[in-house]
């Protein structure tokens, strides 16, 4: 029996041994495995950081706000809670004096605006005229919606604007008109804002004559300055 020359059972196509065509299916097995290793390095380069992310859009994201700071409107002024001040107490009858007002009633009630303290005081005058006294603390929730609250007035009433107050609050202003449902009545409404405070006085005052303007108007800037200072901050 003749000697295999080729012991593991590859035997050569040409007569050429392992330098035919068996070299060339070896160097092909080599290139296909090469390039095998070349495509996984690409992917994983691809996947592992390659390429620079792209960047994200903000265009529907909130800015960044840092920690511990507030929006500018948030802010713009102090912060003011009147629930339960109890202006019927804090409200002193001496600065009615000029008028010579005697105080009949208080009698205790909610603001128009829904949050902080107000009361209403009747009275009458020296010739027994009546007379009324509103004092309203507001403290909506936010300083722009005590901007409103401060703004709205002007729209909704139908007494005669007075003009700006300097050096009360952040912004105040007055309204007057004079009637005579049978006899002369007087009356002056002053309103100023604070931080997220809002007063107004309404005073109201029956007479033979109208009571002058002036008059009216120190009353009310008293007793608005007064239920500014005696409102607590939050």
């Amino acid at each position: 029996m003749a000697r295999n020359r080729y012991p593991h059972g590859v035997i050569p196509l040409s007569g050429h041994g392992v330098s035919g065509r068996y070299r060339r299916l070896s160097y092909r097995r080599r290139a296909v495995a090469a390039l095998a290793v070349l495509v996984g390095a690409v992917v994983v380069a691809g996947c592992s950081g390659g390429r620079q992310p792209l960047p994200q859009s903000t265009a529907d994201s909130p800015p960044s706000v840092p920690t511990g700071t507030t929006s500018a409107s948030a802010s713009a002024g102090p912060t003011y809670n009147a629930i339960g001040l109890d202006v019927c107490t804090k409200t002193d009858s001496a600065q009615l004096a000029t008028l010579s007002l005697t105080v009949d009633r208080a009698e205790a009630k909610q603001p128009t605006s829904g949050a902080g303290d107000a009361c209403q005081f009747s009275m009458h005058t020296a010739d027994g005229h009546k007379a009324t006294l509103l004092v309203e603390a507001s403290t909506p929730p936010s300083i722009e919606e005590a901007q409103r609250l401060f703004r709205s007035k002007a729209a909704v009433t139908v007494m005669s604007p007075e003009g700006p107050i300097m050096g009360l609050g952040d912004e105040a202003e007055a309204f007057s008109k004079q009637s005579q449902p049978g006899y002369k009545y007087s009356e002056y409404l002053m309103h100023a804002r604070s931080g997220n405070l809002v007063v107004k006085v309404w005073l109201a005052v029956g007479g033979n004559e109208f009571t002058p303007k002036a008059t009216l108007a120190a009353t009310c800037q008293a007793i608005v300055k007064a239920t500014l200072s005696a409102v607590p901050r939050s």
